[in-house]
């Protein structure tokens, strides 16, 4: 292995175990702090705040106008470059700012929900506060700086939902709550990433370079999609009231939780490694298909046990206020390994140069994901479910024929990986619903019953991860990893090439040689 393989391959682990860690702490906490503010606050308020959240997260994606990955992308900064960036930035945003403030009323006219305005005209100033810290944050990704990323992300979680959030929820505040919690949230994120990237706030306005703002147009249109695609069916169960769209939140949100963690551990690690490695396309190559046995190993094994189990999952977690998720939770709970492998080629084909890879297969689907949202709208909120199984499915079809196009993997080696560990999944996860049909002979609680699940599913899967990894991951994630042995616990290192029957890595990367 060539020492910039090496370096690559150091950096590359390195902000992955910080994202991770940093992840990993935040999913706890988001996931202990939204049980108790959904158990007080109940789902009307969660689908106010869901309004006000599709709104701004869709502006977002034009104040950061694509400058951000661009700013990572380029192989050369300047200090004009980083002032003409900040200053686009922060001007878009207090420009959208004013227009979401004025459109408020219309907007929840719109979303059958009128006493939204207010919601949404407090939460348009979030825009404005995440836009200051825009340039920092990318500064800190473009030298995997990925620790200090985490810091400000929990930090700021805990001062805006801990520290806020709950002691408003409850005082009564209901919806201001979470409100507040946002732009607190926002502002404090902003803050702590400016002080771990400091650049100068002076203002210079002009255009960035054109390079920077062709390069950032295309991911503005793919981030587009990427906005229609998370919020189209939201937006189709808004129709049937903010209760249901409360409800079908929630779902996602549970859903969405775990493989979000994993990805965005991976994504802006994985934007820089393929930038760094763009004239080793084998390397990116070992490394996405070590990510797809992963994702479809472990993540699998979480969600098809979810599958099985919706009602003690979600009644544990949230209470009798949440039944109506439960339906919600087979199709959300399957769909979510592809969501989470097709989120993780995207920053691959940009990150070697080819963003327009991403943004086709992904504007396709969109077309294809309203017609199937608001057509499954007029049946019921589990249809909407269902539609978006199916449209998870046709995006990582889409999205992975032109990444493994690119990095030239056949489909029938990816589709070996995949159906071998779907079949590992479905093991585990039958262990554990035998073990959840046996509790319920014992009359214990959802909560109890999900307490014992909690703690066996985890010693599973730590045991099938560390005494079984070939059947876990896969062989070929196996032998990616041990080319990078020197990066990993010896004590690992030393089970994984049990598992392989070799002796040492550089015997492993011979053979794959």
């Amino acid at each position: 292995m060539t020492d910039s393989s090496s370096n690559l391959a150091a950096s590359a682990l390195r902000g992955v175990r910080w994202n991770y860690l940093g992840g990993i702490g935040a999913s706890v906490c988001s996931l202990a702090i939204g049980i108790v503010l959904a158990r007080i606050l109940g789902p009307r308020p969660f689908g106010q705040v869901i309004i006000a959240t599709m709104i701004y997260g869709f502006v977002n994606l034009f104040v950061d106008g694509g400058f951000s990955q661009a700013l990572i992308q380029r192989p050369e900064l300047t200090e004009e470059e980083i002032r003409k960036t900040f200053t686009c930035q922060v001007a878009i945003g207090l420009g959208t700012t004013a227009i979401v403030w004025l459109a408020a009323p219309w907007i929840a006219a719109r979303f059958h929900d009128p006493t939204a305005m207010h919601v949404i005209q407090a939460m348009a100033f979030i825009i404005t506060t995440q836009s200051t810290g825009l340039v920092s944050a990318a500064l800190l990704r473009r030298s995997m700086r990925f620790k200090a990323v985490q810091y400000a992300s929990l930090g700021s979680y805990l001062a805006g939902f801990l520290v806020v959030g709950i002691p408003l929820a409850l005082l009564g505040a209901g919806v201001w709550s979470l409100v507040a919690a946002y732009l607190v949230q926002s502002t404090v994120n902003s803050l702590l990433l400016h002080r771990a990237a400091r650049h100068t706030l002076k203002p210079l306005f002009a255009l960035p370079d054109r390079s920077i703002v062709n390069f950032g147009g295309t991911i503005i249109a793919n981030n587009v999609v990427n906005w229609g695609h998370s919020n189209i069916d939201n937006i189709a169960a808004s129709g049937l009231g903010p209760v249901a769209l409360g409800l079908y939140g929630r779902g996602c949100n549970f859903a969405y939780q775990p493989v979000t963690t994993v990805a965005n551990g991976l994504q802006s690690v994985l934007l820089s490694s393929a930038a760094r490695a763009q004239d080793r396309q084998q390397v990116m190559r070992a490394l996405t298909l070590a990510v797809v046995g992963i994702i479809f190993g472990v993540l699998g094994a979480a969600y098809v046990t979810f599958a099985l189990i919706p009602g003690t999952t979600i009644t544990g977690l949230y209470g009798d206020k949440w039944v109506g998720v439960i339906p919600l939770m087979v199709p959300m709970a399957l769909a979510m390994p592809f969501y989470g492998v097709h989120a993780l080629l995207g920053p691959i084909v940009c990150g070697l140069g080819r963003p327009e890879l991403e943004f086709w297969p992904q504007a396709i689907s969109c077309g294809f994901a309203a017609v199937a949202y608001f057509s499954a709208a007029h049946v019921s909120l589990a249809c909407i479910a269902w539609a978006l199984l199916a449209v998870m499915l046709l995006r990582f079809a889409a999205i992975a024929f032109f990444a493994f196009r690119l990095l030239r993997i056949s489909w029938i080696e990816a589709l070996r990986i995949i159906v071998l560990r779907a079949a590992f999944s479905v093991a585990f996860a039958g262990l554990v619903w035998v073990a959840d049909q046996g509790l319920r002979l014992l009359h214990l609680g959802a909560a109890s019953r999900l307490a014992v699940l909690a703690a066996l599913c985890a010693a599973m899967l730590a045991w099938c991860v560390v005494r079984l990894p070939r059947v876990v991951f896969g062989g070929q994630a196996v032998e990616f990893l041990l080319q990078y042995a020197a990066h990993l616990p010896a004590w690992y290192v030393r089970r994984l090439r049990v598992s392989t029957g070799a002796k040492t890595a550089q015997t492993m990367a011979a053979a794959q040689l």
